[in-house]
């Protein structure tokens, strides 16, 4: 199994908001296999709600930087936004969605991960207006051979939000019905849910496709490095084997060492001048360094790891 983390580890260490410009300090972390975060590509003046094709400059340069310093992308996260209110926001989302979809075909990603999102308390309304919006990206999915990935959420801070477990999971890609639509579990939202990460994992069997493995102390999805919190692994990794996954292990833990503006903990009282509130991204990249070293060593000790090339 692969070790991979995400660029949104590095991204708010630079003022350029491309989604390349993470990626030239990710060779410094020891990672190679990278997850390309696009989840904040919808801003104002951003080329990926442009008119013409600027946002593929962006993706070009991605390409330029990966054969540069020897990394490849294994996945991607879909941009974040409004789904389902009408008005030029939604317009945006889905444009920005429709490009990141092609974005992964140039780069070889063969999937990426694209959250649902609340619209009230009713979970058969969640299930059918979710689907609608994965059906809207169902087309680009098939043309350019990139799967899409549903990810799970907890009842903590998205209480609209109906994929919760890994039953709820699999009933919904299987109610669904759309050929390249999946799963991702994320272990930080199962961990705050109070999931039994080993009874989830086998309950989505094959739909599982990717991970977003971080930790947290139950409360709150802090997206800290693996064995900082409270999730059991070997629940995992066992569950992983027995249902015979074949994905990667992909980290979120981008907030081990926090910016002050890192959801869901903020740092306190941060004032102009301050020297301290944002740690160096020489420290950022040495505690991604110990994340891919607890990685190893996770997946080594059940013989699952798999060296770089």
């Amino acid at each position: 199994m692969r070790l991979v983390t995400t660029t949104a580890d590095l991204a708010p260490y630079y003022t350029d908001r491309s989604v390349a410009a993470p990626l030239a300090g990710m060779r410094a972390t020891g990672f190679r296999h990278i997850d390309l975060s696009m989840y904040n590509i919808v801003y104002k003046g951003s080329p990926w709600i442009a008119p013409g094709d600027g946002w593929k400059r962006e993706v070009e340069k991605c390409m330029e930087i990966a054969a540069r310093d020897g990394l490849d992308f294994c996945q991607a996260h879909s941009p974040d936004g409004e789904h389902f209110r009408e008005g030029e926001a939604r317009d945006a989302l889905i444009m920005a969605t429709h490009r990141s979809i092609e974005a992964c075909a140039l780069l070889g990603i063969p999937h990426t991960v694209m959250h649902a999102a609340g619209c009230g308390p009713d979970e058969a309304e969640f299930r059918r207006r979710n689907i609608e919006f994965y059906r809207m990206f169902e087309e680009d999915a098939e043309r350019f051979g990139v799967d899409i990935l549903a990810e799970n959420s907890a009842s903590a801070w998205n209480p609209e939000y109906f994929l919760r477990t890994g039953a709820e999971m699999r009933a919904f890609v299987e109610e669904a019905g759309i050929q390249r639509l999946h799963l991702c579990w994320d272990t930080g939202h199962g961990n705050v849910q109070g999931c039994d990460q080993y009874s989830d994992v086998l309950a989505m069997g094959p739909e599982l496709r990717a991970l977003h493995v971080q930790d947290n102390y139950g409360n709150a999805d802090s997206h800290v490095m693996p064995l900082a919190g409270t999730v059991n692994y070997d629940d995992l990794i066992r569950g992983l084997i027995d249902a015979g996954y074949k994905g990667d292990f992909t980290f979120e833990g981008s907030t081990t060492l926090r910016v002050p503006s890192a959801w869901p903990h903020y740092r306190r009282n941060v004032k102009p001048g301050d020297r301290l509130a944002v740690p160096p991204l020489s420290s950022q990249q040495e505690m991604i360094r110990v994340m891919y070293g607890i990685g190893e060593w996770m997946l080594g000790s059940y013989g699952l790891f798999e060296k770089e090339n």
